[in-house]
């Protein structure tokens, strides 16, 4: 009688954490944008090279300093692939799945041997010559108690990363724009 009050005590523990689970949402979306002093072609030429994402991305060196990358033999464009491994991030890599020329760049970052794998999108607009880029990430988490209660969590740290990655996106974009100029 002992075993079976401590075995409903667990099991009515685990039911009310699912329940107020339910209460948390399970769909996120995340935009963020910004303005970029080139114009689109020069804007999307630069994100859809995939050797470049090692200058902004928030998962790079500056994150884990261990990080070592290697490349796809297709280096832009749908197929292109960044693969990394640090001692802090681990092992993960981002592919290029979709690229509309000057209109979005769709792609996969895969962590952990496909433990967690997102889908996040670039999309580009022409606003008086320049680039008005913008980063979006949306999904649904289902009904895993644990992914909605630390979507809160998740969703600030990528609106800080995403605004974090924009700002050097736009830096290191210019920059080397800047460098190609005769």
């Amino acid at each position: 009688m002992k075993l079976f009050k401590v075995f409903a005590g667990i099991m009515g523990f685990f039911a009310l954490v699912f329940l107020v689970s339910l209460f948390f949402p399970r769909q996120y979306k995340i935009e963020r944008s910004i303005a970029i002093n080139l114009p689109v072609q020069e804007t999307f030429a630069y994100l859809n090279e995939v050797e470049n994402w090692q200058d902004w991305s928030p998962w790079n060196q500056n994150l884990d300093s261990t990080m070592r990358f290697f490349y796809s033999q297709n280096k832009s464009g749908i197929g292109a692939a960044q693969y990394f491994r640090g001692n802090l991030i681990g092992i993960g890599r981002f592919r290029i799945i979709e690229s509309l020329p000057n209109e979005k760049i769709q792609f996969n970052l895969s962590l952990d041997h496909g433990f967690m794998n997102i889908n996040q999108t670039f999309l580009f607009s022409s606003v008086d010559g320049k680039t008005q880029l913008t980063w979006l990430d949306e999904g649904d988490v289902g009904f895993n108690p644990i992914f909605r209660f630390m979507l809160p969590t998740r969703i600030q740290n990528s609106e800080i990363a995403f605004e974090e990655g924009l700002v050097t996106i736009k830096r290191a974009a210019e920059k080397k724009s800047l460098l190609r100029i005769p």
